[in-house]
């Protein structure tokens, strides 16, 4: 495999000196921020036409820089194995973000650490066997599970730490400006649920630009859309008559064909829910799931199959099957995988449908198949890390 190259020996002692980032929420603080909005850990998965990718981290200390992001990709067949895809060449401690732009073809960006300043790009053709470098975003690419999308047409969206939407026509093209926190907050569609910050960028099943945060009121989740003349307007789920009015985060925005799926926290602390949404019109109408009581428990990573979601919580995992579903609980995490870091451990789409557990513990990732007696360890992945190439 090859992995993300960049001559210039300035760039070439930032690589050197990366380490791991914050993995729960986009930086606040900074000129021009709106407040900190919840968001989730990077590690996630999805399933795409070709297969299913999935990224987590793994390794030692943060504080040696000895943690390193791995991508793990199980191509599509209900007898296919998981195998690493992790493009090679630059260390990977600040996170890695996939998106998936048809067919066999991913592209991965690394979310920069320390002085590292911008964040390159590999785009793989054949589901992460090899990868090619393929250009940069110069700036550093939000720690949200939903900071990088391909629009249907191939096209690339990516939401940068500072809260910026930049956009590029297509993979390995120029990245151009599109939008700020800040001018998003100032539309009306903002300004009426109070946003608070952006956690998602993506795109719906027409090609529409969407853009999505944490609001503190309204009637509706905080997901917009860019209208032809570049002005914002609501495309968000309306929410239950019971939920108006308190904080809605929008956790994790993706598209899987023609359906856009987002899920939603809304309130806070021991009476806050999870809702799930899905919209197949460019988010001009939502359908949602019967609510999810938290009841203090806090969601930490999630993944779309399909019209599913699953979350990881932190007393255990939770699934949704779409619209109008309830929520049901998987079973309990095997022994000694409960106290993992967040980035650690996440649900990922099941071959043969329902979902597997990846979890992984210094250099080795397991996957977790569920069964009538909890989760069997069904496969097992030995990770050669390179402890110390960050420090």
């Amino acid at each position: 495999m090859t992995g993300w190259r960049r001559p210039a020996a300035a760039v070439a002692t930032a690589l050197a000196a990366m380490a791991l980032v914050g993995c729960g929420s986009t930086r606040a603080g900074g000129t021009g921020q709106l407040a900190r909005p919840v968001t989730l850990s990077l590690a996630t998965s999805a399933g795409y036409p070709d297969g299913t990718w999935a990224a987590l981290v793994m390794g030692g200390s943060a504080a040696e820089h000895n943690n390193f992001w791995q991508v793990f990709v199980r191509p599509a067949g209900k007898q296919a194995a998981w195998r690493l895809a992790t493009p090679l060449g630059v260390a990977s401690n600040g996170g890695i973000a996939v998106t998936a732009t048809g067919g066999p073809s991913l592209v991965a960006s690394l979310l920069p650490s320390q002085d590292l300043r911008f964040s390159p790009l590999a785009r793989s053709t054949d589901n992460g066997a090899k990868w090619a470098a393929d250009g940069l975003l110069d700036a550093p690419l939000a720690s949200t599970p939903s900071a990088l999308a391909a629009a249907p047409d191939g096209g690339l969206i990516a939401l940068t730490r500072d809260g910026v939407a930049e956009v590029a026509g297509h993979a390995g093209g120029s990245w151009t400006h599109l939008a700020t926190e800040r001018s998003v907050a100032r539309s009306a569609a903002a300004r009426s649920c109070g946003l608070t910050g952006l956690t998602a960028a993506g795109y719906s099943a027409s090609g529409t630009v969407l853009l999505a945060g944490s609001c503190s009121r309204g009637s509706h989740a905080g997901i917009f859309a860019r209208e032809s003349g570049g002005s914002w307007v609501a495309a968000g789920p309306a929410l239950p008559a019971a939920m108006s009015g308190r904080t809605v985060d929008v956790l994790q925005l993706a598209r899987s064909g023609d359906t856009e799926t987002a899920l939603l926290q809304v309130g806070t602390g021991r009476t806050a829910s999870l809702l799930g949404a899905w919209s197949t019109s460019s988010g001009s109408s939502w359908q949602l799931s019967a609510p999810y009581r938290l009841a203090g428990a806090q969601p930490r990573s999630a993944t779309v199959a399909g019209q599913a979601l699953g979350v990881l919580l932190s007393d255990g995992p939770v699934t949704v099957t779409g619209p109008g579903a309830a929520w049901r609980r998987l079973p309990a995490l095997p022994a000694g995988t409960a106290g993992l870091a967040a980035g650690a451990v996440t649900l990922a789409p099941g071959p043969a449908g329902g979902f597997q557990l990846l979890t992984t513990r210094l250099s080795k990732m397991s996957v977790w198949t569920a069964g009538s007696a909890g989760w069997a360890r069904s496969q097992v992945l030995n990770v050669s890390i390179p402890y110390g190439s960050s420090g």
